[in-house]
């Protein structure tokens, strides 16, 4: 597996803090991950979508298809849509989270826990979470922000952190963005930001992060050559773009290699 590029970016926020951007884990191994994220030592590490695998059919009330309708999918010329779902289905990595007896997202979340506060919002591949996994959130103090924010000090800096989750709730939106401070938005999906948020009333925050793209499967520039799940020539899928910024990922999940794409954790300061 390649290596992990760290991406550095400064704002001029004006806290002096340095945050861990972490996006589609996908429970996957993350030993290099940990080791940069020991390295990095941030004061906060934010989760962006897609840490754990929660979309086994007949666990909740979702399946693939319904959670499409979410993520702006049904915009796009049926034909596409059919076609990306046979070349997904084509190149989809299978078998790493039944060949492993521990669930390695829930091993991740609690390895991280013992470095620095963790937020975590919910992406397309997390329907669910189990009872069990409630209490492990709770155990380790893990803030799951499911349409939700929170007001947090860290290193004596007041700041909310807020997660727009793939079923994402507009009202809570509207809320969250009214309130005073410094805001942060974990927003997985890119086209949440820009189909829901961006130039529009809600457009009140200090910094927007996303994941979902994997940074295009295989990319040239910040055009996405091949995007699982989304499609061909896809651009701006990784980079800093105003206050948006979109992280490549840190996992691999097809069988094919990344490609001008190096798996990515971005670091902060703000």
């Amino acid at each position: 597996m390649d290596s992990i590029h760290v991406t550095n970016y400064e704002l001029n926020i004006g806290l002096g803090l340095r945050l861990a951007l972490v996006t589609d884990l996908h429970s996957m191994p993350y030993d290099d991950l940990l080791m940069l994220l020991q390295k990095e030592g941030p004061d906060a590490i934010l989760l962006s979508g897609d840490t754990l695998e929660r979309h086994e059919e007949g666990e909740s009330e979702w399946d693939f298809l319904s959670m499409e309708q979410w993520q702006f999918l049904p915009e796009m010329k049926s034909q596409m849509v059919s076609l990306m779902r046979v070349l997904d289905r084509l190149v989809e990595h299978k078998g790493i989270e039944a060949e492993e007896e521990e669930d390695l997202g829930l091993a991740f979340l609690r390895d991280i826990s013992k470095l620095a506060p963790v937020f975590m919002s919910v992406g397309n591949h997390e329907w669910y979470f189990t009872a069990e996994d409630e209490r492990f959130f709770v155990d380790r103090n893990i803030t799951v922000l499911d349409n939700a924010d929170v007001q947090v000090t860290i290193k004596g800096k007041k700041l909310r952190i807020g997660g727009l989750s793939t079923r994402y709730d507009l009202d809570w939106l509207e809320e969250y963005a009214r309130k005073e401070g410094t805001k942060i938005l974990l927003c997985h999906h890119p086209e949440h930001y820009k189909y829901k948020i961006k130039d529009r009333k809600t457009d009140t925050f200090d910094l927007v992060l996303s994941g979902h793209y994997h940074g295009g499967q295989w990319r040239i520039g910040n055009v996405g050559v091949y995007v699982p799940r989304i499609g061909l020539m896809v651009p701006k899928v990784k980079g800093k773009f105003g206050k948006h910024i979109i992280s490549a990922g840190v996992s691999n999940t097809t069988r094919f290699p990344r490609l001008g794409n190096p798996r990515e954790l971005v670091m902060i300061n703000i």
